[in-house]
């Protein structure tokens, strides 16, 4: 990590933190879309109706949290292939 909090990856790493984050992202939405499947069955009782409510919260929280994460590792995927391209040109260089 720099002094400014950026961190500097190879390519090949930029390109594995973006798969990566990839897959956590849908794992999230896997369990947004389980915890929405629950909030959406009746419940009979006042509690059961509570609870419903506060798993549907807590699903949409769990989605914009996979957002972020996808929105993440497309970061990671452009900062991977921009490293690519500007290492491009050096891959071929001698030196001075």
């Amino acid at each position: 990590m720099t002094a400014q909090g950026i961190v500097r990856l190879p390519t090949g790493d930029a390109a594995d933190l973006g798969g990566r984050l990839l897959r956590q992202a849908r794992e999230l939405e896997e369990i947004r879309h389980r915890a929405g499947a629950v909030a959406a069955l009746d419940w009979e009782s006042p509690a059961g109706r509570n609870f419903r409510q506060y798993l549907a919260g807590r699903a949409s929280a769990v989605g914009s949290a996979a957002e972020l994460v996808e929105q993440a590792a497309r970061l990671a995927e452009v900062c991977a292939a921009e490293l690519g391209g500007a290492l491009g040109p050096l891959a071929g260089s001698t030196g001075p």
